[in-house]
């Protein structure tokens, strides 16, 4: 997490989910330093709530959410979602999953 801080700066995101200990905490926090997007599994759907607390408490968690809601959150993130509901031009370029 901390190359990918570190190079993409405010383009990035970085999504903390289930794990324990607290190593995520410093790439999240450099993800967050850099203007990045940063985003935590909630409690609820966690296996071990570890790594997903430390960066909650710590406060640089811009969103908190359900494990089955993380998909949505980088499609509106990305604006994938937007952009193939559109009539764009530019829907005739982005991959099919």
């Amino acid at each position: 997490m901390l190359s990918v801080a570190e190079v993409f700066r405010a383009c990035c995101m970085g999504i903390i989910m289930t794990g324990m200990g607290v190593d995520g905490l410093v790439g999240m926090q450099a993800i967050a330093d850099n203007g990045g997007t940063t985003l935590g599994q909630d409690e609820s759907s966690c296996t071990v709530y570890g790594m997903p607390r430390a960066c909650a408490r710590s406060g640089i968690l811009q969103r908190v959410v359900p494990l089955a809601r993380i998909p949505d959150e980088i499609l509106h993130a990305t604006r994938y979602g937007q952009l193939l509901a559109t009539d764009s031009p530019s829907r005739q370029f982005l991959p099919r999953f």
